[in-house]
């Protein structure tokens, strides 16, 4: 049983990255990963992973399921190498090393997204942010940031939304697949996913309402900056066990 101030504290959690995704285009999983394995590292990758699949559908089914299966192919390919990678590494870590490297990518994907570094859109690219991705989401569940920083300059914001909704339906149901054969997503993973719905769509129904008072800048400033924190303190909490463990 989940105890009602942890269950508070993370939809609370959920629905911040969830108004900030429908403000912004994104932000859902790296604002949710750090501090949900803050709390309890168990919420973290199965649970989020169910999430971000329930949420892709959702926003593919806003947009009527049209996708750039040219662009989902090698990003897909590279994939399935990436998950198998990074699902062994999921079984042969501990969790402090990976507090370790959740906290380290969170801050690599900010310092891309304030840095707005801009890479080729081609198909070598895309097969090897399709690796990167898989093996970021297998132990963090934040598999986006490869991909968007492949398709930041080259798409438009709603086409390039479209395009990683598309990649996570295929690509968290990868991970999905994979943790399960690997012992590491069961009953109780699936149970937690559930708890995690309401307050994504609350979030949403917020962020819609709201992103038209909002300065989507200065939200974006203010998410990078949290964003940030939280990868920096799980950062020093994981060094801090490692060191005296």
């Amino acid at each position: 049983m989940i105890p009602l101030s942890e269950l508070s504290l993370i939809w609370l959690v959920v629905c911040l990255g969830a108004l900030v995704q429908s403000a912004i285009g994104f932000g859902l999983a790296v604002v949710v990963t750090p501090l949900l394995y803050l709390i309890d590292p168990s919420w973290v990758p199965g649970p989020i992973i169910m999430m971000g699949l329930l949420v892709s559908l959702f926003t593919l089914a806003r947009t009527g399921f049209t996708l750039q299966m040219g662009i989902l192919k090698p990003a897909l390919l590279g994939r399935l190498p990436g998950g198998v990678l990074g699902t062994w590494l999921l079984l042969v870590a501990s969790v402090h090393w990976l507090g370790l490297a959740i906290g380290a990518i969170v801050l690599m994907a900010v310092w891309l997204t304030h840095h707005k570094v801009s890479l080729a859109l081609t198909g070598r690219n895309l097969f090897g942010a399709g690796v990167i991705s898989g093996v970021f989401a297998a132990i963090s569940a934040m598999g986006g940031p490869p991909l968007a920083l492949l398709l930041n300059n080259n798409q438009s914001a709603a086409a390039m939304r479209n395009t990683l909704a598309g990649f996570f339906v295929f690509s968290a149901a990868l991970s999905l697949l994979l943790l399960l054969l690997a012992g590491a997503f069961g009953w109780d993973d699936f149970f937690k996913g559930l708890w995690l719905i309401p307050p994504v769509f609350i979030g949403f129904v917020l962020g819609d309402r709201l992103v038209q008072h909002v300065n989507p800048d200065r939200l974006k400033q203010a998410t990078l900056l949290l964003c940030a924190s939280a990868g920096g303190l799980l950062i020093l909490r994981s060094l801090y066990y490692l060191l005296t463990t």
